[in-house]
C-alpha cells in the first residue's frame, strides 16, 4: 500500500513540476493569470461589451450582413455570453494562482508591557511579574510556493475546461443571435414581399375598375359591374393598408434584435440572399458536422471534462501537500534599533482523518460529474433530432416554393384569359374579380413559401453549428 502510495506521489510531483514549467514559460516576468491559448477572443466578441448608444444609426437600405453585425456588437444575449467567460477566466485566474509563489510584505510597530508570570517566567526582582514597557517592532517580506499540491493542481485543469467552456457559450450565444436576426430579416422581407404583391394586385383591380366603368359609360356593361370591380378595388386597399402596417411592425422586430439606439422602422429590407440557396446536405454527414461544430455541444462536453478533472481534484485532496515558506525582516525595538532575521521552513501536510469531509465533497463532485453528462446525452439527441428536423422542413419548403411558383403562373394566365373574354363580351367582369382573388391567394402563398424555406435553411445552418459562418459574410 506504502508502495502504491509513493508511486502515485511521484507521478504527482512530476505533473506538478510540468504544470509550474509550463506556466513560467507562458509568462517568465509576472505571475498574473492568463487565458489559455485556447480562449483567444475574438474582436468582435470583446466588442459585445461595448454600450449600444456607441453604435452607428440603421442605414437607409439594410443588408443581412450589416443586421448581423449590428445585432452581434449590441445584443444583450452575447454581451450576457460574454460576462460569464469572464467570470469564468477570472476564476481560471484564481485556480492558477494558487500554483504560483505568493509574495507578501507585513510590518508592525507596538509600544507594550506584558505578564511573564503569565507566560511561564518568574523574575524575583520585577513586581508581580509585570514587564516594564518597551517597544517592539517587525517588518518582514514572506514568500510562500507550493511544492507539491496535487489537488491544487487538477482543480487549475478543471478551471481551464470550464473556462473554454464559456467560450464556447460565447460562440453559441452568436448563433442564437444570428438565427434570431435572419429569422427577423425574413420575416420583414415576406412583410415587404406582401405589400408588393397587394399594391399589383390593387393596380390590377383598378385597372378593371377603370375598364368596367368606362363600358357602362357606353352602354356595355351594367353599373352592378362596375360596383363589383370597385369592391374589389376597395378590399384590395384596405389589405394594402394591413400589409404597410406588418412591415412597419416586422421592421420593429427587427430593430429590436439589433438593438440599436434609437428604435426605428425607417429603413429598407431588400437583400434575398437571406433566403439561402444551398440544398441540405446527407443526413449523417449533416449529424456527424453539427456534433463536430455546434458551439453548445462542444461546450457541454468541455464541461464533462472539467467534472472528471474536479472529482480527480477532490480525490487529490486525501494525498500530502508540501509547501516552502522564506521570510526575511528586520526585528527589534524600533525602525531605528533592529536586527535582521530570517527563516526558511518546509511544511509537509498529510490528512489522516476527516469525519468524512472528503468523501462527501468526492460524491458531490461525481454527482456533479453525472449530471454533466446526462446533459450532455441530452444534447446529442436533442441536435440529431434539430438536423434531421431542419433536413425534413427545407425538403418540404423546396416543393412548397416549386408548388406556389406553377401556381402563380397559372392563375396570372388566367387572368388574362378572363380579362380577354370580358373585353370581348363574352362574359361580365365576374370571371376577371374571381381570377384577381385566386392570384391574390397565389401569391400570398409564394410569398408563404419563399419565407418557409428561408427560415427552414437558417434552422438547419443552425442545427449544424455553421449559422454565423453562412449569413455573416
Amino acid at each position: 500500500m506504502l508502495v502504491t502510495m509513493f508511486a502515485t506521489l511521484k507521478a504527482g510531483a512530476q505533473e506538478f513540476r510540468s504544470a509550474l514549467s509550463l506556466q513560467n514559460s507562458q509568462n517568465p516576468e509576472a505571475p498574473q493569470a492568463q487565458p489559455s491559448p485556447q480562449t483567444k477572443q475574438n474582436p468582435t466578441e470583446l466588442k459585445a461589451t461595448q454600450p449600444a448608444q456607441a453604435q452607428k444609426a440603421m442605414p437607409g437600405s439594410l443588408t443581412l450582413s450589416q443586421a448581423l453585425n449590428m445585432a452581434l456588437s449590441n445584443n444583450t444575449i452575447v454581451r450576457g455570453a460574454q460576462s460569464r467567460m469572464e467570470q469564468a477566466t477570472g476564476r481560471y485566474a484564481q485556480a492558477r494562482g494558487e500554483l504560483l509563489p505568493q509574495l507578501d510584505a507585513k510590518a508592525y510597530q507596538a509600544y507594550m508591557t506584558i505578564n511573564l508570570k503569565g507566560i511561564g517566567i518568574d523574575i524575583p526582582t520585577v513586581p508581580q511579574g509585570k514587564s516594564d514597557p518597551f517597544g517592539s517592532m517587525d517588518a518582514r517580506i514572506v514568500l510562500t510556493q507550493d511544492l507539491l499540491n496535487i489537488a491544487s493542481l487538477r482543480s487549475w485543469k478543471s478551471s481551464r475546461s470550464r473556462q473554454e467552456s464559456s467560450r464556447l457559450q460565447v460562440e453559441n450565444a452568436r448563433e442564437s443571435v444570428v438565427l434570431d436576426v435572419v429569422a427577423a430579416y425574413l420575416q420583414a422581407l415576406r412583410a415587404k414581399a406582401s405589400r408588393d404583391t397587394v399594391t399589383e394586385q390593387e393596380k390590377l383591380a383598378d385597372d378593371l375598375y377603370k375598364l368596367t366603368q368606362d363600358r357602362v359609360t357606353h352602354g356595355i356593361s351594367a353599373s352592378l359591374e362596375a360596383n363589383r370591380a370597385m369592391q374589389q378595388v376597395n378590399s384590395l386597399t384596405q389589405q394594402l393598408q394591413e400589409a404597410e402596417q406588418s412591415y412597419v411592425a416586422a421592421k420593429l422586430t427587427l430593430a429590436n434584435q439589433l438593438q440599436v439606439q434609437p428604435i426605428t422602422a425607417d429603413y429598407e429590407v431588400e437583400d434575398t440572399a437571406a433566403y439561402g440557396a444551398e440544398a441540405p446536405p446527407d443526413k449523417n454527414t449533416a449529424i456527424q458536422t453539427a456534433l463536430a461544430a455546434r458551439p453548445d455541444y462542444l461546450s457541454a462536453t468541455k464541461n464533462v471534462t472539467a467534472a472528471e478533472q474536479q472529482v480527480q481534484a477532490t480525490k487529490a485532496t486525501r494525498y500530502p501537500t508540501l509547501s516552502a515558506v522564506f521570510t526575511d525582516g528586520q526585528s527589534g525595538e524600533s525602525p531605528v534599533n533592529n536586527q535582521n532575521t530570517y527563516r526558511i521552513a518546509g511544511v509537509l501536510n498529510f490528512p489522516i482523518f476527516t469525519s468524512g469531509r472528503i468523501r462527501g465533497q468526492i460524491d458531490e463532485a461525481q454527482g456533479a460529474l453525472h449530471e454533466a453528462q446526462s446533459a450532455l446525452d441530452q444534447l446529442r439527441f436533442q441536435i440529431q433530432t434539430d438536423v434531421l428536423t431542419a433536413i425534413a422542413g427545407v425538403d418540404w419548403a423546396q416543393k412548397e416554393v416549386e408548388t406556389s411558383g406553377a401556381n402563380v403562373k397559372l392563375s396570372r394566365e388566367e387572368v388574362q384569359l378572363s380579362r380577354q373574354r370580358f373585353v370581348q363580351g363574352i362574359t361580365d367582369n365576374t370571371e376577371v374579380v374571381n381570377a384577381q382573388d385566386r392570384v391574390s391567394k397565389a401569391d400570398d402563398a409564394r410569398v408563404r413559401a419563399m419565407y418557409t424555406l428561408g427560415l427552414a435553411r437558417a434552422n438547419l445552418a443552425r442545427a449544424m453549428g455553421n449559422a454565423e459562418k453562412t449569413y455573416r459574410k
